[in-house]
């Protein structure tokens, strides 16, 4: 009598997308992701940039934390470092978003 999420083999194990159900469904997602910031309004937008900044935070610190075992003293430090030098050099030089991006890695690293 099998219980739980029981693997029959390493080939079901290994698989990224264990049904049809998640593919559909991460499909559906990335759609939205394409569709959504042609019909959001520039709130939306802002919004939805800040839970993405959130969630690229909270998934290095799993990914540090959680698969590592590794305890993080300073991680929301880095992060915190590259916003603040993207955002003085996006308001104060006027560089664009896109070229502030590798600035902002590499003072933080």
């Amino acid at each position: 009598m099998r219980c739980g999420d029981f693997k029959e083999s390493y080939i079901q194990d290994d698989a990224i997308f264990q049904s049809g159900f998640v593919k559909f469904f991460l499909a559906l997602f990335f759609v939205f992701l394409l569709i959504f910031p042609f019909v959001a309004n520039a709130y939306m937008l802002y919004l939805a940039n800040m839970i993405g900044f959130a969630v690229i935070g909270a998934v290095g610190l799993n990914l540090l934390t959680g698969f590592t075992g590794q305890i993080s003293l300073g991680h929301s430090a880095f992060i915190g470092v590259g916003a603040y030098t993207s955002a003085i050099l996006i308001t104060r030089l006027g560089f664009s978003f896109w070229l502030s991006l590798p600035f902002a890695g590499l003072v933080s690293a």
